[in-house]
């Protein structure tokens, strides 16, 4: 857990200059300025080698694989946030694979195929502002292949392949930039370029 909140603090660190820069933690992320107080950060926890969306898991058949998913915020609020992850993948959802909670429960798909992760801002945290929670990908003896998680919509790409992002540009370089994943009238949850997307590969 320590080595992904240092990563995650180094990312934070590196963009701090940017206008587009925000999280929950207002007085040290966004100056004091309560426009940011209830927008969140939604990445996987584990950032892989490079730290560039090159990480990767492997499974056998009949296994699972943990994927822990972190909303970066500080203290309590009177709400609960909800984060959307998604599945890029040619495999069948339900015949070679499923997505399920800690609890070994399935997750459903909502109607733009993606699972809604809740996360319980009521409570006290203990995680230095990194609340995580854990996906499992189970391979079910079916096909092989690759399933790729993503905190972005799949389908949001450009004729290349390319991500689009919220200015209508494509992403093509190294910078980082964050982007909507869930708005409500209460808060914010963004996702960070760097770090939307982890491939799981089932054996």
């Amino acid at each position: 857990m320590k080595r992904y909140m240092n990563k995650f603090a180094l990312a934070m660190a590196m963009v701090m200059g940017l206008s587009t820069l925000t999280s929950c933690e207002d007085d040290e992320w966004g100056n004091d300025n309560p426009d940011y107080q209830n927008v969140f950060i939604v990445a996987f926890a584990d950032w892989g080698p490079k730290s560039n969306n090159d990480k990767t898991y492997t499974v056998n058949q009949g296994s699972q694989q943990v994927v822990p998913v972190q909303l970066w915020c500080e203290g309590t609020r009177s709400f609960d946030a909800q984060a959307f992850v998604y599945a890029d993948s040619k495999l069948t959802l339900g015949v070679d694979y499923q997505v399920t909670d800690a609890s070994g429960n399935v997750l459903q798909q909502d109607g733009n195929g993606a699972w809604v992760l809740t996360w319980d801002l009521r409570s006290p945290d203990n995680t230095n502002n990194h609340r995580v929670q854990e996906l499992y990908v189970k391979a079910l003896n079916g096909a092989t292949g690759d399933v790729t998680l993503m905190t972005f919509d799949p389908k949001d790409v450009d004729a290349d392949g390319k991500l689009r992002i919220s200015n209508g540009g494509t992403k093509d370089d190294d910078t980082e930039y964050y982007v909507p994943n869930n708005k409500t009238s209460e808060y914010e949850v963004r996702c960070i370029t760097v770090n939307y997307k982890v491939k799981v590969t089932i054996k």
